[in-house]
């Protein structure tokens, strides 16, 4: 029998579903992405996009003329992401299929810079600093990680909150790690998430990031994703002073084997 032809979910509210449920990827690049793709401009190095999925930043790095390291869990993602590539770009586009951390390893000091955008929070807490560690030494002197991801001020998972608090209060390790998204997503939502997530405050991103090695550039709760509602009581956690629909984490960084240099988005 045939095999259908892979096709490109649709845009839905500024989100495209994954085809494993592992979340949802931006229709268009937000500040971060942008960043992180404008910096391709700047860095001769091989960039690399973890959890790439379609190619929200991948495509457009790679159009600003940067060698792209394209990750994904999901090879139907990467074949869909390769489908719209031209063909003058695909000697620098490297497919990289796997698993952040297990199934992924690059040489020391090899790469310019390192997207993580919505992705991991989608990894167990017992492999965070692993992962957090490795990005560091992936990246070569003057690298820069750019990372989003989900707060427990998330709006999908309101009713978490609580016992976020609680597990805070206690001392929880992890406090932010939901077991069953289930119980605290809608059901609309939870249909297109994985089984668990981790989602980091403030405290938790900075001990990850400076324990690694990194130096923090900018380290923010940022609006993202308008689509969705916010929290009462935590809409306005933002730098650039705006009225935050669904606070999440924004993070720049630069190693500290060069400083802090600069870069503005």
């Amino acid at each position: 029998m045939e095999q259908p032809s892979l096709k490109h979910p649709p845009i839905k509210d500024n989100l495209v579903t994954t085809l494993n449920k592992m979340g949802y990827m931006l229709a268009k690049p937000d500040s971060l992405n942008q960043a992180f793709i404008d910096f391709a401009l700047i860095t001769e190095a091989p960039i690399l996009d973890i959890g790439c999925a379609y190619g929200v930043a991948t495509l457009p790095a790679l159009e600003k003329g940067a060698t792209v390291i394209a990750n994904d869990l999901d090879q139907r993602h990467l074949i869909l992401l390769v489908s719209q590539v031209p063909v003058s770009f695909l000697e620098r586009l490297r497919l990289k299929p796997g698993r952040m951390p297990d199934d992924l390893d690059f040489p020391e000091g090899s790469l310019g810079a390192v997207l993580a955008s919505r992705v991991l929070n989608f990894i167990h807490p017992t492999k965070l600093e692993e992962s957090f560690h490795k990005i560091f030494k992936w990246l070569r002197k003057g690298g820069r990680f750019f990372y989003l991801g989900g707060s427990p001020w998330f709006g999908t998972y309101r009713s978490f909150i609580p016992l976020y608090k609680k597990n805070k209060k206690k001392g929880t390790l992890w406090p932010g790690f939901i077991e069953n998204v289930r119980e605290y997503a809608s059901p609309e939502r939870a249909a297109n998430l994985p089984e668990f997530v981790t989602l980091l405050d403030k405290d938790e991103v900075k001990h990850l990031m400076t324990q690694a090695g990194f130096t923090i550039q900018a380290l923010s709760y940022t609006s993202v994703l308008p689509c969705f509602s916010f929290v009462a009581g935590y809409a306005r956690v933002s730098v650039q002073g705006e009225n935050i629909m669904e606070p999440v984490f924004s993070l720049l960084k630069t190693s500290r084997r060069q400083g802090w240099g600069s870069l503005g988005h």
